[in-house]
C-alpha cells in the first residue's frame, strides 16, 4: 500500500493528465446531452437512408446500432470546432492530403483545389454485371427495353486530366472500374451510354462541374448531364423531348454564395476546404408536374409547378451550412413517380438510380411525360415484376463510376410488389 501511495506522489504530472482527461470526457458528455435533438436528427437520416422499410428484424437492429455510433460520431459535442482546428494545422503545414477514419484519406487536388478521395480498384464487377443481365434477360421477356448509362466520378478520366490532379503516389480506380463494367455490358450486347467522354469534354472546368467540399456533381453538372442523356434518348429510343428544352437560357439561376458545406468538407473543414455556392436551376417556361413520393405504404402527392411539386426548400433555406443542400430537388427517397401534365411526348421511364441521379430524375421530369424513379437501397421489389405492371417505354440503371456496390444491383428477384401501393 505504501508503494502505491508513493507511486502517487511521485507521478503528478500522470495525474494531473488523467484528471484533464475526464474533465474533457465529462464536458463531451455533458454538451451531448444537451444537443440530443440534433443525435436524434442524425440517427433518423442515417437509419432512414440505409434500412430498407419492411425490413427484416435482425437487419432493423444492425442498422439501428450502426445509424447511432454514426449519430454519436458526427454529433460530438464542438466536433466542428476540432475539424475546423485540424484543418487550419494542415494549411499551415501546407499538406495536401489528409487522413480519415472515413474515407482512409482525402485529397486537395493540384489543378482545381476541391477535396476528393480516390476509388479503390473493385474486382468483383463482373459479378455485378451477371446481376444485371438477369435483369435485363427477364425484361426482354416481358418487351422491356433497357438502358445502362455511366455516370462520371469526380476524378476525371486519365485524358482530361484526372491522373494530375491527385499526388503522384496516389492511383484513382474509379474510371478503369467503370470501363470494366461498361465492356461487360457492350459485350453482352446490352445497351450503354457511357456519359463521361461527352461529360468531360463539354468544355465547362472541373469546378464548374462538381463541388469542391462535396462528392456530388454540381447542379450545373447535373444539368449538362440531363441535356446528354435527353439528346440520347431522342437519337436512339425516339423519345420526342424538345431539342433546345436542356439549355442555359431556358432555366433560372439563383445563386446562394458560401450556402454549402458537403460531406468531405465537413471532414476537413472549412478552412482547409473551403465554401461552395449552390445554383439552384428552375425553369423559365410553364411547369404542370404531380409527384407522388413512396415510402413504404405511406404515400404523399405534390402538384403544381416545378417549384411547389418537386422542390424541397428547406434543405436550400435552413442557415446550417451543413444540409445537403442537393436534396432540394427531391432526394433520397424509396420511389418518385413524376407526372408532366404539359410534356410533347406519351414516353414512360424507369430510373434506378444512386444519388447522382437526384437531380437528373426531376430535371428530365420536365421532358418526359412520366418519369419513376427508384432507389434499391430502400425499394423491396422485384424490379422486373414492378417494370412488367408499370409498362415503361425504357428501364434506365444508372450509377457513378464510384458506384458498384452489391445492395444496389440486388433486383430482388422472388420479392413481389407491395399491394398497398397501386402502380398505376
Amino acid at each position: 500500500m505504501e508503494k502505491i501511495k508513493t507511486a502517487f506522489k511521485e507521478h503528478t504530472k500522470e495525474k494531473i493528465t488523467a484528471l484533464a482527461f475526464l474533465v474533457v470526457i465529462f464536458a463531451m458528455l455533458l454538451g451531448m446531452v444537451t444537443t440530443t435533438h440534433d443525435l436524434g436528427e442524425g440517427f433518423l437520416l442515417t437509419y432512414r437512408t440505409n434500412v430498407p422499410t419492411g425490413a427484416p428484424v435482425i437487419q432493423r437492429l444492425e442498422g439501428a446500432i450502426d445509424a447511432a455510433e454514426n449519430a454519436v460520431n458526427e454529433g460530438a459535442f464542438l466536433r466542428q470546432n476540432y475539424v475546423e482546428t485540424y484543418g487550419l494545422a494542415q494549411v499551415l503545414m501546407n499538406k495536401h492530403v489528409v487522413t480519415d477514419y472515413n474515407y482512409g484519406a482525402l485529397y486537395k487536388t493540384a489543378l482545381s483545389g476541391q477535396t476528393t478521395f480516390s476509388v479503390q480498384e473493385e474486382l468483383y464487377v463482373p459479378d455485378l454485371a451477371q446481376s444485371v443481365y438477369g435483369l435485363v434477360n427477364t425484361l426482354l421477356q416481358k418487351k422491356i427495353d433497357f438502358l445502362y448509362i455511366q455516370l462520371p466520378f469526380k476524378v476525371a478520366p486519365a485524358k482530361y486530366g484526372g491522373n494530375k490532379e491527385l499526388p503522384i503516389y496516389v492511383h484513382d480506380y474509379s474510371n478503369e472500374n467503370a470501363d470494366t463494367f461498361v465492356k461487360s455490358m457492350t459485350d453482352a450486347n446490352v445497351a450503354a451510354y457511357d456519359l463521361r467522354d461527352d461529360f468531360w469534354s463539354s468544355g465547362y472546368s472541373q469546378k464548374e462541374l462538381f463541388f469542391n467540399t462535396d462528392h456530388h456533381w454540381s447542379i450545373k453538372g447535373a444539368f449538362l448531364a440531363t441535356g446528354l442523356i435527353a439528346k440520347y434518348l431522342n437519337e436512339n429510343y425516339d423519345f420526342g423531348i424538345p431539342k433546345d428544352l436542356y439549355t442555359e437560357d431556358n432555366f433560372e439561376k439563383t445563386v446562394y454564395k458560401d450556402w454549402f458545406i458537403g460531406t468531405m468538407g465537413r471532414r476537413v473543414g472549412r478552412v482547409y476546404g473551403g465554401l461552395d455556392d449552390f445554383t439552384l436551376y428552375t425553369p423559365k417556361f410553364d411547369t404542370d408536374i404531380e409527384l407522388t413520393q413512396v415510402e413504404g405504404s405511406y404515400v404523399q402527392k405534390f402538384t403544381g409547378d416545378f417549384e411547389k411539386a418537386v422542390l424541397e426548400m428547406k434543405y436550400l433555406e435552413n442557415p446550417d451550412l451543413t444540409t445537403n443542400r442537393y436534396a432540394v430537388y427531391h432526394g433520397d427517397y424509396q420511389e418518385l413517380r413524376y407526372v408532366n401534365k404539359l410534356a410533347e411526348n406519351d414516353k414512360k421511364v424507369l430510373i434506378l438510380k444512386d444519388s447522382f441521379g437526384i437531380p437528373v430524375y426531376s430535371l428530365l421530369s420536365l421532358g418526359v411525360r412520366e418519369v419513376r424513379a427508384i432507389d434499391l437501397r430502400l425499394f423491396t421489389q422485384d424490379v422486373a415484376e414492378y417494370a412488367a405492371s408499370y409498362d415503361p417505354d425504357l428501364v434506365i440503371l444508372m450509377y457513378n463510376a464510384d458506384l458498384h456496390a452489391g445492395d444496389l444491383f440486388d433486383f430482388n428477384p422472388g420479392a413481389g410488389l407491395n399491394p398497398d401501393v397501386p402502380i398505376n
